[in-house]
């Protein structure tokens, strides 16, 4: 069963190899490389808009997909989308400036980690500061899944990716179900 799971899931890689050539992948250094600041308004739109095709093309193939990253396509900037309820969501420079001691577990995915999934211990809450696509500061707490996620994002940005933070033995190949993972308090 499991080899056939294994199977099905590089059948989808091998798709998006394919189809979305300009996608890097762990072991790229500009995976490793932090990101420099946007200074034009309407560099960081069109970064966040050919970020945001990508995403919603790679979700079209694999069927999962929340966030995307500029370094991901190549891009040494400090820009990252979201795709949440139906929704695309651009992040301009981007960052963490409180988080909770407080921390769960989840296993994460990384578009750049293939078919890897890795449990990470993140704090709970954050509060994110960033500019939208209307050059519109923000300040905002989040908590749960979007903590999360934007964290795991932010990570993308100064050149660190979910491997990197993994838990002691938490890195696996993805045989579990992506949509039914739930935060823990613990492992």
């Amino acid at each position: 069963m499991i080899n056939k799971i294994i199977k099905e899931k590089i059948a989808t890689f091998n798709q998006i190899l394919n189809e979305i050539p300009d996608f890097r992948y762990v072991g790229d250094p500009i995976l490793r490389s932090k990101t420099e600041q946007i200074s034009d308004i309407k560099e960081g739109v069109k970064i966040g808009d050919q970020l945001g095709k990508t995403l919603i093309h790679y979700r079209e193939i694999a069927h999962i997909g929340r966030g995307l990253a500029a370094p991901q396509l190549g891009i040494n900037k400090s820009v990252f989308v979201t795709f949440v309820d139906e929704k695309l969501q651009t992040f301009i420079n981007p960052r963490i400036v409180e988080k909770s001691s407080e921390t769960n577990y989840y296993k994460e995915l990384c578009l750049s980690s293939g078919i890897m999934a890795t449990d990470v211990e993140r704090p709970e809450w954050i509060v994110m500061e960033w500019t939208d696509v209307e050059d519109t500061k923000h300040t905002q707490k989040f908590e749960g899944f979007l903590a999360r996620l934007y964290q795991h994002e932010e990570s993308h940005l100064r050149g660190i990716v979910n491997l990197d933070e993994a838990a002691p033995q938490g890195i696996e190949i993805l045989t579990f179900d992506p949509l039914k993972e739930q935060l823990r308090k613990n492992r």
